[in-house]
């Protein structure tokens, strides 16, 4: 895909920017409902005496509930439309799980290690199905042409969300104590309520129709977001059209195969610091976020770069430089390398995710583009579900949580995780109908 010269950001409305703000401060509490108990993870294995295959399953299960409501949520969302209807399914989710979230940080409710794990999962129904909905409200209050860019920026939110979860995480413990870990699920509530409360003011038919002519007198394409037919069995067709599509069917592969990347990073890392260089659990919550400094950074270059290099090549990069950082953890015996190589790892490690979910905008039907996502969603998360296990099985079965042999292992299974997914994109193509047409 190559960027239109007419595209400059000086001419985007201010109703695309208004829109990203907000879809951006959605996708940061997102990031940070779903990252902060990863950064407690060693915090809550020593609060319910959980051996490293214990929290790995635990893990497992809430992150595994992100995908269960994806694609049928998606499917939904786009028989009832696009644009500015997108915020109605939004408002609600963003109140719900977070609202859910906040229960849980009462010890009346999540005292148990049962009661706990079945609010997380609550909360990560409404994320995870949240997801593909914010990226194609995203996607469709900006021109096609600049896809990239605004999908970028959106999904800074989520190295900075993730961060917010380290430094809140630390924070909390080391005012608090560790027993009183739970106060950081009251966060994210007390921020969506008045967001969400401008976002359905703000998202209206008659707002994306102004933007819509405004960007086709500018020169550059509006997104199309007519609803999907609602005729009986039409919404399974769509769904089974777009995942027999190629390139959304290979970048699924890749972005499961990432998602172990990612998420075992999150996994193994605040243990890692923790258990082998020996920081406090509010020490080793907080280093364990380093990479979202160069996240934010990697989330503007290159899903802006694969505008104008394509999709493909720009994923094969960020394939190969995940592959090697992430292996450069084998090396991180000192906190000066842990951060080094953090940073190198975070160029590249919040990066890839907009990139995906623009392939699949970019190849999807007009009316599939959130049921494209959605499948995309879905399979992150499926990769984050398995990551948990994976990884507390191999500390496990490398010693144990204060074992050397398991943590390496794990860097280097992550290593081949990346490489492998990187290799789905050799076989894809370039959608059709984002070939540049010649000049007359």
């Amino acid at each position: 895909m190559q960027n239109n010269n007419k595209a400059s950001l000086g001419k985007i409305h201010r109703y695309s920017w208004v829109s990203l703000l907000v879809c951006w401060a959605i996708w940061i509490l997102n990031a940070y409902d779903r990252e902060i108990v990863l950064r407690l993870g060693p915090t809550i294995s020593k609060h319910f005496d959980l051996s490293a295959d214990q929290w790995g399953t635990v893990a497992t299960v809430v992150m595994l509930a992100l995908a269960v409501l994806d694609i049928p949520g998606s499917v939904w969302s786009d028989r009832y439309g696009g644009g500015w209807k997108r915020a109605r399914f939004q408002v609600p989710l963003v109140l719900g799980y977070t609202l859910i979230s906040l229960l849980s940080g009462f010890n009346a409710l999540s005292g148990h290690l049962g009661t706990f794990i079945a609010l997380r999962v609550g909360v990560n129904l409404g994320a995870g199905w949240g997801e593909p909905v914010g990226v194609s409200n995203t996607a469709e209050w900006w021109p096609v042409e600049r896809r990239g860019f605004a999908l970028g920026a959106h999904h800074t939110g989520y190295p900075i969300g993730a961060l917010l979860s380290g430094l809140v995480a630390s924070f909390v413990i080391a005012t608090f104590g560790e027993d009183n870990w739970r106060y950081v699920f009251f966060f994210a509530f007390v921020v969506a309520l008045p967001l969400m409360i401008f976002w359905a003011r703000y998202s209206t038919a008659e707002r994306i129709r102004q933007l819509y002519i405004d960007i086709a007198a500018k020169g550059m394409t509006a997104p199309n977001s007519a609803p999907s037919s609602n005729v009986k069995g039409e919404a399974w067709k769509s769904f089974k059209a777009t995942l027999r599509n190629r390139n959304i069917a290979l970048t699924a592969g890749n972005t499961l195969l990432t998602q172990v990347v990612y998420m075992g990073v999150n996994i193994v890392l605040p243990a890692y610091l923790y258990n082998i260089l020996g920081l406090s659990l509010a020490e080793s919550a907080g280093m364990s976020v380093v990479f979202t400094l160069t996240g934010i950074l990697g989330q503007l270059i290159w899903p802006s770069l694969s505008d104008i290099i394509g999709r493909r090549v720009t994923l094969l990069i960020c394939g190969v430089w995940m592959a090697a950082s992430v292996g450069a953890f084998y090396f991180a015996n000192s906190m000066t390398i842990v951060i080094v190589v953090q940073l190198l790892f975070g160029l590249v490690a919040n990066a890839v995710w907009p990139i995906y979910y623009a392939v699949a905008s970019d190849s999807a039907e007009p009316s599939a583009t959130s049921t494209a996502n959605g499948i995309i969603t879905t399979a992150m998360f499926i990769g984050g579900g398995v990551a948990p296990v994976l990884m507390g099985s191999l500390i496990a079965g490398g010693g144990g949580w204060t074992s050397l042999g398991g943590y390496t292992v794990c860097f280097f299974v992550m290593a081949g995780c990346a490489l492998g997914g990187a290799c789905l994109q050799l076989f894809s193509h370039r959608p059709a109908r984002l070939q540049v047409q010649p000049s007359l």
